[in-house]
C-alpha cells in the first residue's frame, strides 16, 4: 500500500496503518523531534470534497478538545499541498473489533479491563457535552494489555444545542447499523443513551462473538434494532452471570426512558456485578 507521498505537513509517513474507501491512515514520525503520530488524510477523489474536508474539521474541533487516558489525542488539522489530514497520538494495537476475530478465548483475561475502559471513555464523552453517535467496536482500539482508547468523533454532536439536531438533514441514517439505536434510526434527538445502547451492542459482541442483531439485509437488520428482543448473552456465551446479562439487557432497552439514564451510570453499576461465572485464568483488573 503506497500513497507516493513522503510527508504530510511535518509529518513523515512510514507505515501504512489502514485504507479506506474515503481516507488514508498511517503511522508517521514527526520531522525534528521523532515522535510518532497517527496520519489520517483524504483518498484523492475526496480532497475537495467539502463534506469531507468538513468531517476531519469536525473531528479536529472535537478530539483536540478532549484530554483522558482513553481518548485518542487530535493535535492538529492541516491542508499540505491540496491533501486535507489529521495528526492524532499514536497507539499501538488493534482495533476491537479484530480482537472479537480472534475469539473469546484470545482475550477473555483482558475483557473485564476492556469493558471498563471502553464505558469509562464514552462517559468522559458524555461529560465534556457529546454524544459520539457511532460507538462500535471498531471505534476502539485495545493495546496488548487491554488499555483501550476511543477514536472517531467525525459524527460527534453537542447534546446540548437543540438546533443541531432541527437543522441535521433527516434523509440519512448516520451510524452503523449494527450497533445503531432505535432512536438514531428514526432521526430523534439523541442524548448519551443512544451512544449507551451502542456501548452494550458493542459489548455483547465483545463477549459473544456477534452483534446481539444480524440481518440479511440493512431494512432486515434496522427492523431487529426496533422490534426485536436480543437472545440472552448467556445463551451465546454461556459464563456470562445473569446479573451481567440482566445489566446488558436493560443498556439494550428500546426507548432510551427504559434503559439505564446514563452511561455513567451504567459504569457504577458495573461494579457491583460479576462479569464471568469462572473468572477467566490471568484475568486483568481494570
Amino acid at each position: 500500500m503506497s500513497t507516493g507521498i513522503v510527508f504530510i505537513g511535518r509529518y513523515r509517513l512510514v507505515n501504512p496503518v489502514y485504507m479506506g474507501a474515503t481516507t488514508q491512515l498511517w503511522q508517521g514520525i514527526y520531522d525534528g523531534t521523532g515522535e510518532q503520530f497517527a496520519v489520517k488524510f483524504l483518498q484523492e477523489k475526496f480532497r475537495r470534497d467539502r463534506a469531507q474536508i468538513g468531517f476531519l474539521k469536525w473531528e479536529y474541533t472535537v478530539g483536540s478538545q478532549l484530554d483522558d487516558e482513553h481518548v485518542i489525542r487530535v493535535v492538529e488539522f492541516g491542508i499540505h499541498r491540496g491533501i486535507p489530514f489529521l495528526a492524532m497520538e499514536w497507539f499501538p494495537g488493534n482495533n476491537m473489533k479484530a480482537l472479537i476475530r480472534q475469539g473469546i478465548d484470545a482475550y477473555a483475561h483482558l475483557a473485564k479491563r476492556i469493558i471498563f475502559q471502553a464505558v469509562e471513555a464514552v462517559a468522559y464523552l458524555h461529560r465534556q457535552g457529546y454524544v459520539h453517535r457511532d460507538i462500535k467496536p471498531e471505534n476502539f482500539l485495545v493495546g496488548q494489555q487491554g488499555e483501550v482508547k476511543l477514536i472517531d468523533f467525525a459524527l460527534c454532536r453537542r447534546i446540548s444545542n437543540p438546533l443541531v439536531w432541527l437543522l441535521s438533514p433527516k434523509t440519512k441514517i448516520q451510524g452503523t447499523c449494527s450497533y445503531i439505536s432505535p432512536e438514531q434510526i428514526q432521526n430523534r434527538r439523541l442524548d448519551g443513551r443512544a451512544d449507551l445502547y451502542s456501548l452494550a451492542c458493542t459489548i455483547y459482541e465483545l463477549l459473544s462473538g456477534r452483534p446481539p442483531f444480524t440481518g440479511i439485509n440493512q431494512t432486515e437488520l434496522l427492523n431487529r434494532h426496533l422490534k426485536a428482543a436480543p437472545a440472552p448473552i448467556e445463551s451465546l456465551n454461556p459464563n456470562i452471570t445473569p446479573q451481567f446479562s440482566q445489566l446488558l439487557q436493560k443498556a439494550l432497552a428500546k426507548r432510551p426512558a427504559d434503559r439505564f439514564r446514563s452511561v455513567a451510570e451504567f459504569y457504577g453499576l458495573l461494579h457491583d456485578v460479576e462479569i464471568f461465572k469462572e473468572k477467566p485464568a490471568g484475568e486483568v483488573s481494570p
